[in-house]
Order: structure tokens, then C-alpha cells, then sequence
């Protein structure tokens, strides 16, 4: 009887180690889950802090050696396509009277296409100064969207973090009060039992008594 009293023991303790264990592992399993449901969040306000954004003075740079090499680009073909035409007419003339024509007429289309190409100078100097206040304009306008992004997004996190912080909070003491919930009745059924074994032993050594008796 002793070593089934002991059997019995040792099954009780066994039983109420690996409830123990398990509940341990809930518990462990409640403590870590606000670092990984903040981690996510965490990360991408990281990531939205590394994000690398021209500066103004950058962005106005550009915009305008963008622009002078249009301006210059359109200079250049507008020459090139006024050389051309009066190659042509140079080398197909027509008679001495009409070449003295077309000359005069030549350099009146020149002094025409100067100004021409005065006037759309003038026109793409003014172009770039207003491409250059919108980006102005532009680039003050995304600082300031991202700026709020950014704020936006640190306080949705803070209120993530605080919310699942008080979510696991609950369910850490919930899951203690089960846990200790569970190991009394654990000790409970340890007692009985035990009681019940050192009944069956007086019981026998009564009968045993009775019988030497």
C-alpha cells in the first residue's frame, strides 16, 4: 500500500506540473503579444522616417536646368531648320533678278525668325519663372502632406500600442485567475486523494488487527 500511496502521489504531481507548464506557456504567450502587435507598427514608422525627400532648393535646382535645356534645345532646332532653308534656296536659284528677291526676302524671314526667337525666349524665361514658383509651391505643399503623414501615423501607433497594452493586460489576469483557479482545484483533488489512500490504509491495518486478534 505505501509504494501505491507514493504511485498515487507522483501521478498528482505530475498532472499538476504539466498544468502548470501549460498554463506557463499561455501566460508567456500573453506577455509577449504587445511587442509583436506594436512590432509592425513600429517598423513602418521607422521605414517612413528613412524615406529620403528632395529638398526644396534641389527640386527648384532641377526644375530649372530642365527648363534652360528646353529653351536651348528649341533655340538650337529653330536655327538649324532657318540654316536649312536658306541652303536650299541658295543652291536651287531661280534667276539673278528673283536670287536679289529671295535675298532680301531671306533676310527679312531672318530678322523675322530673331525676333520670333526673342519673343519665345521672352516667353520661356516667364514660363520657367511660374514652373518654378509652382514647384516651389509643390514642394512646400508635399513637405507639409508628409509631415502630417508622418504624425498621423506616430499616433496611430501610440494608440495601437496602448490599446493591445491594456487588451493583454486583461487577458494576462484573466488567465492568472485561471490558472489559480485550476491549481486549487489541482490541490483539491491532490487531498482527497490522499485522504482517500490514508483511509484505505487504516482500513487495512484494522482488518489486519482484527485478523491477528
Amino acid at each position: 500500500m505505501p509504494e501505491e500511496n507514493k504511485a498515487a502521489e507522483k501521478t498528482a504531481k505530475s498532472e499538476k506540473k504539466e498544468q502548470t507548464g501549460k498554463l506557463g506557456k499561455v501566460l508567456q504567450w500573453f506577455k509577449t503579444l504587445p511587442t509583436r502587435i506594436a512590432k509592425p507598427f513600429k517598423n513602418m514608422y521607422y521605414e517612413l522616417k528613412k524615406v529620403s525627400w528632395p529638398s526644396k532648393e534641389a527640386l527648384i535646382s532641377y526644375s530649372k536646368i530642365v527648363l534652360a535645356f528646353m529653351l536651348v534645345m528649341g533655340v538650337v532646332i529653330g536655327l538649324l531648320d532657318m540654316g536649312a532653308s536658306a541652303a536650299v534656296r541658295m543652291l536651287i536659284p531661280t534667276s539673278s533678278s528673283s536670287a536679289v528677291v529671295n535675298t532680301a526676302d531671306e533676310e527679312a524671314d531672318v530678322e523675322e525668325a530673331g525676333e520670333e526667337a526673342e519673343e519665345a525666349a521672352d516667353t520661356a524665361a516667364e514660363a520657367a519663372d511660374t514652373a518654378a514658383e509652382a514647384v516651389e509651391d509643390a514642394a512646400e505643399a508635399a513637405e507639409a502632406k508628409v509631415e502630417e503623414a508622418a504624425d498621423t501615423a506616430k499616433e496611430a501607433v501610440e494608440e495601437a500600442a496602448d490599446t493591445a497594452e491594456a487588451k493583454v493586460e486583461e487577458a494576462a489576469d484573466t488567465a492568472k485567475e485561471a490558472v489559480e483557479e485550476v491549481a486549487d482545484a489541482a490541490e483539491a483533488k491532490v487531498e482527497e486523494a490522499a485522504e482517500a489512500v490514508s483511509a484505505e490504509e487504516v482500513t487495512e491495518n484494522t482488518e489486519e488487527a482484527s485478523g491477528e486478534n
